[in-house]
């Protein structure tokens, strides 16, 4: 079975309308992921009126990025198993968002903090302009005076630092691209695969070597799809924000279409990635 990306898409669409129980892994989300904010929050101001201390401000930031981990992680496995269930049956339900989710959790969660490693390697691009900005002669003080007195004075230091800089952005942003483009179906392989972490990335980077146009092709017209829809939400936004339209009608908006990407993103990558890899898939019908 072969299509093209833009056939990949059609389909991925049509699956939605067909099976509107996919976008119940990001309705999970977005309720639970909202309703630990507010949590959050109010625990925060809880905080606050009694004057506890930073040390239980800390204990809750680290506990709720732990739980949105697990939450999104969760979520995660268990969209991709149910868009992996309707491809090749034709047929899934809640009980497969579930039964996904228990099952590859951790394993996406320790994939996703050696990603996160990788790119915090990019940080390594930036020692020089580091270094510029910590010498002798441009350091804190340097910059104080030269506020105070004469701002002019930090044009040597803007000049010594902008090659550098562009230097810095320049390669950490490709070495971040290369990332993304090596890894980006590790989560996807782990659970249709059901594959350990560490060769999930190994799978991962073997696709984009042998088949490096097809994958970067496609990894950038949905990248690109994604990209365009939210451009497009911001206008509407923006333009219903400017005619009074309330902060609530704006929020729903943007979670509609949040949720729309997500599940759409969902199908499209499982669908690219089970026809790249010749698994069988449902015919489509209709």
């Amino acid at each position: 079975m072969s299509e093209n990306a833009f056939i990949t898409i059609v389909n991925g669409l049509k699956l939605l309308k067909k099976h509107p129980v996919l976008f119940v892994p990001g309705i999970a989300y977005y309720t639970i992921a909202i309703f630990l904010a507010f949590l959050f929050g109010f625990f925060i101001i809880a905080d606050l009126k009694m004057n506890l201390g930073i040390s239980t401000f800390s204990l809750l930031s680290i506990l709720f990025f732990l739980l949105m981990i697990l939450l999104s992680s969760f979520t995660t496995a268990g969209s991709i198993g149910m868009a992996k269930e309707v491809l090749e049956t034709g047929y899934t339900d809640s009980r497969h968002l579930f039964s996904y989710g228990k099952k590859f959790t951790l394993r996406l969660i320790w994939a996703s903090f050696f990603i996160m490693m990788l790119r915090m390697v990019s940080a390594f691009f930036w020692t020089p302009v580091l270094n510029i900005i910590g010498s002798s002669e441009y350091g804190t003080e340097y910059v104080i005076n030269a506020l105070k007195t004469d701002p002019t004075l930090l044009l040597p230091m803007v000049d010594a630092l902008a090659a550098p800089v562009f230097i810095a952005i320049l390669a950490s942003s490709l070495y971040l691209l290369l990332v993304s483009f090596m890894f980006y179906f590790v989560s996807y392989i782990i659970v249709i695969d059901n594959m350990k972490v560490f060769k999930s990335y190994r799978t991962s980077f073997k696709l984009l070597r042998k088949r490096p146009i097809r994958v970067s092709s496609f990894v950038f017209l949905i990248t690109i799809i994604e990209m365009l829809i939210t451009f497009i939400s911001v206008l509407v936004m923006a333009a219903l924000n400017y005619l009074g339209i309330s902060f609530y009608s704006n929020f729903f908006i943007h979670l509609i279409i949040s949720l729309f990407l997500t599940a759409a993103m969902n199908i499209w990558v499982t669908r690219f990635y089970m026809i790249l890899t010749e698994k069988s898939c449902a015919p489509m019908n209709g």
